[in-house]
């Protein structure tokens, strides 16, 4: 397992012209949930194989909502002719890594069609539940109780387990939840990969020489992982132990995108330092000529970090040898006994610090 990222053991084959394959983090997240289920209601007497059976449907129906928000991917890029990426299925929909923003109205639908769909679904069944059964659909994204998607009857009374409307009450809050979380403006959400569309479409973001991305994931996590802290101390703690760990997530993603955007500042167009705007034929004009290297965002704020710290530690110092002259003229002209305990103290810091300085050689 070179790269827990991108680890998708299962494949399923291709949707649209898509290969869609199954995440290393789905499967553990559906064994977990399954595992725990029968220990998640430990006051109530029998209610272990109730809860496994509930959960298991659940799942299942998550699984559904997962197929139709990546359908609705596939489907928009099929119909629109645009190449999309791997679909790496995870509990949140494609976990897809940092790459090279794409531009056009076309990229932008395809991103933004999984949200859509999952969202329209689950207004489609919240107005339904209302006007067919008389339920509440549920909008607390954290859920209310164990039994979270379960619509309200009333006030007090949730739709009892496995009946009609709680299977579709729980599969419009799942799309909810799918359509809720993936537009959080960072990726590995569709949210992340439109704002990036959207920045590339505005040549805000052209050759991957701007932080304004990532600086956005990072502000995303922060506030998920102070929601995350607060929900675990006053609130449900498996909530709030997730959204710390997609806090940690985000951060992840924004470290890798740092690298490739530092890491990808050598050349400004084409591959490798050659530009095939012009076909192949450019290739016979003569050796290939590589572009200057252009420093990104994060190496100038690096080297800037640096010469800042690099004079600060020259006027330091320069302070320090005038004072140092003060203090040697004045033990010259009075003798020792003249130094106050703060002179004696500057003297012999700055003069040891000076003995201890690594010798150059001539």
């Amino acid at each position: 397992m070179s790269d827990l990222l991108t680890w998708s053991p299962i494949p399923l084959g291709r949707w649209f012209g898509t290969t869609v394959r199954v995440h290393i983090f789905l499967v553990v997240f559906v064994a977990f949930r399954l595992l725990v289920a029968p220990f998640a209601w430990p006051e109530s007497v029998g209610s272990g194989l109730a809860n496994l059976e509930q959960t298991a449907a659940w799942l299942s129906l998550f699984m559904l909502a997962l197929v139709l928000h990546e359908a609705a991917h596939a489907l928009t890029a099929y119909v629109l002719d645009c190449e999309q990426d791997d679909v790496r299925l995870w509990p949140l929909g494609n976990l897809i890594g940092p790459s090279t923003p794409a531009r056009g109205i076309e990229n932008m639908l395809v991103t933004i069609a999984g949200p859509l769909v999952s969202g329209a679904t689950a207004l489609g069944i919240a107005a339904g539940l209302g006007l067919i059964a008389d339920a509440q659909f549920v909008w607390n994204p954290f859920g209310d109780g164990v039994d979270a998607g379960a619509p309200w009857l009333d006030e007090k009374t949730r739709a009892t387990a496995l009946s009609p409307v709680w299977w579709v009450g729980w599969f419009g809050y799942l799309n909810y939840i799918l359509a809720l979380v993936n537009l959080l403006p960072a990726l590995p959400f569709d949210g992340g990969r439109l704002y990036r569309c959207i920045l590339a479409d505005r040549s805000i973001v052209s050759t991957g020489d701007d932080m304004l991305a990532p600086w956005t994931a990072r502000a995303t996590a922060a506030i998920l992982f102070l929601v995350g802290v607060f929900r675990l101390f006053t609130g449900d703690g498996g909530d709030g132990l997730t959204l710390i760990s997609l806090a940690i997530l985000i951060e992840m993603f924004v470290r890798s995108e740092s690298r490739m955007l530092e890491d990808g500042g050598f050349f400004d167009d084409g591959v490798f330092g050659y530009d095939f705007s012009e076909g192949y034929t450019s290739l016979e004009g003569g050796p290939a000529v590589a572009r200057p290297h252009r420093e990104s965002a994060l190496e100038r704020w690096r080297r800037r970090r640096s010469d800042l710290r690099r004079q600060r530690r020259i006027t330091t110092e320069a302070a320090e040898e005038r004072r140092m002259d003060e203090i040697l003229d004045k033990l010259h002209r009075e003798g020792r006994s003249a130094l106050t305990d703060e002179e004696q103290r500057f003297l012999v810091r700055v003069s040891a610090r000076y003995r201890n300085r690594p010798k150059t050689r001539d």
